[in-house]
């Protein structure tokens, strides 16, 4: 697969994100570090997808997790630090740790149980951590269930300090090749995004 991107569609993200456009959002008064259109995007594809439970890694101020609530009725959430201020809701469990250890996934296969689930990845974004969620965290997604890769501009707009080890778009390139019931949805990544290449769905039988 070819995961190139153009100069003019790399000059406008990166403008977007000079006018801190991901950076300056909230969702029901909690802070919400995303663009706009993949807030639109996400929601389009879940919306499609219908899960019945969404797993997110990485909480961060809970805004994302609020947000998801608004629309999935159970959101499950992970961060290695627990930040004060968090919306409350019945529809989101709080989990602290490190996403990728077994204790942490165990309790969230556990929350999962066998309801239709969905996940995001939104975690530290290097390479190296994201394979590690990915093996872990992609056989929660069942079929005709969406799986959301975060950040991945990290990696096409050659962040530097992702450049020794990479970022997502380079686990993604790694392990979707071996995973072929996981497909690219085409039609909701935005042309302003930071998730290039981050929308996919499990094919259903």
């Amino acid at each position: 697969m070819d995961f190139k991107v153009g100069f003019w569609r790399k000059r406008a993200v990166k403008a977007a994100l000079d006018r801190h456009e991901d950076r300056e959002h909230t969702w029901g008064g909690h802070r919400i570090i995303k663009f706009p259109g993949d807030c639109f995007a996400m929601q389009k594809l879940l919306a499609r997808c219908k899960p019945e439970v969404l797993v997110e890694i990485g909480t961060q101020h809970g805004g994302s997790a609020l947000f998801f609530s608004s629309f999935v009725e159970s959101v499950v959430t992970m961060d290695i630090a627990d930040l004060p201020g968090r919306p409350v809701s019945p529809r989101i469990t709080y989990l602290t740790g490190d996403s990728a250890s077994r204790e942490v996934f165990d309790r969230v296969k556990t929350l999962v149980g066998a309801r239709r689930c969905s996940v995001v990845i939104d975690g530290n974004h290097h390479a190296e951590q994201v394979d590690r969620e990915l093996e872990l965290y992609a056989p929660l997604v069942g079929p005709g269930q969406a799986l959301i890769m975060e950040d991945t501009l990290v990696d096409v707009l050659d962040f530097r300090k992702f450049r020794a080890g990479g970022g997502p778009l380079r686990s993604i390139a790694k392990y979707m090749p071996k995973h072929p019931e996981l497909e690219l949805v085409p039609d909701v990544e935005p042309y302003v995004t930071t998730n290039f290449f981050g929308y996919w769905v499990k094919k259903k039988p």
